[in-house]
């Protein structure tokens, strides 16, 4: 697993060209000059410049990026991160943001084991960072990053004991700033050794299949996966047949595009960031899963 100083080290490459709100001009300024007081002093002015409202949400954020880089500075000199977790829980609300804070509090609950939390904070984080308004380009997540952000939000959801959503704010999307993310791992539940739903799978696939109408694909296909308990023949079977349920609901549910199915039974076990973080149950949890191809 990297380090934490790596995972969440980001500053602005450089400032975007000033404007007419003299808040943002100034908590720019600010940030570059790294004075993180004078940038939360501009933040507090805010709200009575001459701003809009999406400048006023903007110099916040920058004053609580100017924050939580001197966090991941003492973090990358050996701090902990569990040691700055009340002042991120603080900026997340009193700025609403940036996608760094939403992250590093997902990385707090995954080594508390809330996975859950950390399921939806990885996914703030994801859509936050993909906010072209709030979050401009100099910013933004990379390419690798927002990957890892949807993969890590993925994991978390299959990890998590309850379903989270695959949505926190507005509607579904598999492309990310122009990332496009094609393949999505979905927590659906079923009873054990058959295809059969549990209520939380059937919450899941209630999840997925909004989703699936927000996005509107032409074509998915649903490649089931299980743990390696059992026989290879029976598991691949089994694999098929849960995609197959799957794939009844989503039409019975409204999908009017095109589902294709397929079983990979334990062949493809699920790659965690980090498989010593986890008990072998839950391990075997990640591995049962049904993944859906967003093909177009």
């Amino acid at each position: 697993m990297r380090s934490l100083a790596a995972t969440l080290f980001v500053l602005a490459g450089a400032a975007p060209a000033a404007a007419a709100c003299e808040a943002f001009t100034g908590v720019i300024e600010a940030f570059n000059a790294g004075d993180e007081q004078k940038a939360r002093a501009v933040a507090e002015t805010a709200g009575t410049a001459n701003c809009s409202a999406n400048e006023r949400t903007l110099v916040g954020r920058v004053a609580a990026l100017a924050a939580f880089n001197r966090i991941s500075t003492a973090v990358g000199n050996g701090g902990r991160l569990a040691d700055h977790r009340q002042e991120l829980e603080g900026l997340q609300k009193q700025y609403g943001g940036p996608w760094q804070v939403f992250d590093a509090l997902g990385d707090l609950a995954r080594e508390r084991k809330d996975y859950e939390q950390a399921a939806r904070l990885y996914q703030l984080a994801l859509e936050d960072g993909s906010n072209e308004t709030l979050t401009p380009d100099w910013m933004a997540p990379d390419e690798q990053y927002i990957l890892r952000l949807d993969r890590l939000a993925s994991e978390m959801r299959l990890a998590a004991p309850r379903p989270v959503q695959l949505s926190m704010r507005g509607g579904c999307k598999v492309s990310f700033r122009g990332v496009t993310i094609k393949k999505k791992s979905t927590p659906v539940r079923y009873v054990f050794g058959t295809a059969d739903f549990t209520p939380e799978g059937e919450e899941a696939a209630k999840d997925l299949a909004g989703c699936l109408k927000a996005v509107k694909p032409a074509t998915i296909k649903l490649i089931g996966h299980t743990d390696p308990v059992g026989s290879a023949e029976a598991n691949y079977k089994l694999s098929l047949a849960r995609a197959e349920t799957l794939k009844a609901y989503l039409y019975q549910a409204g999908f009017a595009g095109t589902i294709t199915t397929e079983g990979k039974g334990e062949d493809e076990p699920f790659k965690p960031d980090d498989a010593t973080a986890y008990d072998t149950e839950t391990l075997h949890q990640l591995d049962r899963r049904v993944e859906v191809d967003v093909d177009g």
